[in-house]
């Protein structure tokens, strides 16, 4: 599955807010264009009591939208 990394101007919510100390990484990948991501990326979402990061906002934004569709769990 191919996805573009462009960024996109809607507007999303976070998902969750709860503190990324007391959360395990839910993986090593960006769901949407499902590159490589690491711990130091500034584009995470807190969703079902896991990070889940992101190489960009928009692959972010993406997420948000819809995180059952990218096998969030």
């Amino acid at each position: 599955m191919l996805a573009s990394c462009q960024s996109k101007t809607s507007k999303t919510a976070p998902i969750t807010t709860a503190s990324a100390e007391t959360l395990p990484w839910a993986t090593d990948l960006d769901l949407v264009c499902e590159m490589k991501v690491d711990k130091t990326v500034e584009d995470t979402v807190h969703y079902n009591g896991k990070i889940y990061g992101f190489c960009n906002p928009g692959c972010k934004e993406t997420f948000q939208e819809n995180p059952t569709k990218y096998g969030a769990k």
